[in-house]
């Protein structure tokens, strides 16, 4: 059991069920009730491993070597967002650099569990939540978050629905001009990962969501410590998040949080096409290089501009509401946005 897991079994479980008005069972814990979130920003189905310190398999990081290799498989999987992406926009440095990266594999990984380690024994939180403070800094279980009251409201709900009109719009529009799904998956999948949450704790178990939905929780947890911003802030998060990475800890966070979201759809849509083009003929290699390094930053500049802001606003309600309806709603909005922006295209 992790952390998190021990807490909740034990005295502050039931302090924390008993302040957020939860009813608890016979065994200890809180019973969900229907439209009402257990703590959505900490689904329990992830939250009992999400702040605990795994580590990487050597087998796992060769496999991923061998067939995603080219695409920077490996390194998205050691947590080096930013190589993997330069390797996935160069083909792996025109086989060189992934021919290299054989040799420093066991490095990597063997450095990447050194880093857990010591982490661990500091109580500093873990790689994958580098972007927290230390566990003992923060105050997980406060109902709300501390930016709560002033991003509350009915002119701040309104708002942030023209942002997902403007945002949703707009994905739609350039979808269908472009023909490009990517980016089109990768939101719609963050919009019901996030509508996922505590809520439909089964399916957060099931191999492929559970890793969908730790991904939405440290979404999740970075905007529970760090204030999301005004709509406006979000509509152009976009364009100002680039900017600021240059001298923004927090900034370079919220980027690489999207950036790894992005990177997995580039991923399978990438080896999908590779398939679908029939990348390795008896010619030999037969695949327009430079229209696959096109599509993939198209690919990455489309899901951190619409996913930001789409991801955010539904984040923020996620957090300040302990109703479903509000993000519900304002998910039915961004749907029906991008439905009227590819039917306009």
């Amino acid at each position: 059991m992790g952390l998190f897991g021990g807490l909740a079994s034990g005295g502050l479980g039931h302090e924390l069920a008993a302040d957020l008005e939860l009813p608890i069972n016979d065994e200890g814990s809180e019973k969900p009730v229907a439209g009402i979130h257990t703590h959505p920003d900490y689904s329990r189905a992830v939250l009992e491993d999400l702040y605990d310190y795994p580590r990487k398999r050597k087998l796992i990081a060769w496999q991923l070597w061998v067939f995603t290799g080219l695409l920077g498989g490996h390194r998205f999987y050691l947590n080096r967002t930013g190589t993997g992406i330069l390797m996935l926009v160069t083909g792996g440095g025109g086989m060189v650099w992934w021919i290299i990266d054989a040799f420093l594999l066991s490095g990597m990984v063997d450095r990447y569990n050194g880093e857990q380690e010591t982490r661990e024994r500091a109580s500093l939180p873990p790689i994958a939540l580098d972007f927290m403070p230390a566990l003992r800094e923060v105050a997980f279980f406060d109902r709300r978050p501390a930016w709560a009251e002033r991003r509350e409201g009915t002119v701040r709900l309104v708002g942030d629905g023209l942002v997902l009109l403007l945002a949703g719009s707009a994905l739609g529009t350039l979808t269908a001009d472009q023909g490009e799904f990517e980016a089109l998956a990768a939101v719609l999948v963050l919009i019901a990962v996030t509508n996922m949450g505590a809520r439909w704790e089964r399916l957060a178990r099931l191999p492929v969501l559970r890793e969908l939905d730790r991904w939405s929780h440290r979404l999740r947890i970075f905007y529970h410590t760090n204030d999301p911003g005004g709509p406006l802030s979000l509509l152009f998060r976009p364009l100002l998040g680039p900017v600021t990475a240059f001298f923004s800890k927090r900034a370079r966070a919220e980027i690489n949080l999207y950036l790894q979201l992005g990177a997995v759809f580039v991923i399978g849509f990438t080896l999908l096409d590779l398939v679908d083009a029939g990348v390795v003929s008896r010619s030999g290699l037969d695949f327009p290089l430079g229209e696959l390094l096109q599509d993939i930053i198209l690919t990455f500049v489309m899901v951190y501009a619409f996913a930001t802001p789409i991801g955010a606003t539904l984040t923020t309600h996620l957090l300040l509401e302990r109703t479903d309806w509000v993000v519900w709603t304002l998910s039915a909005i961004s749907l029906g946005a991008i439905a009227m922006g590819m039917f306009v295209a």
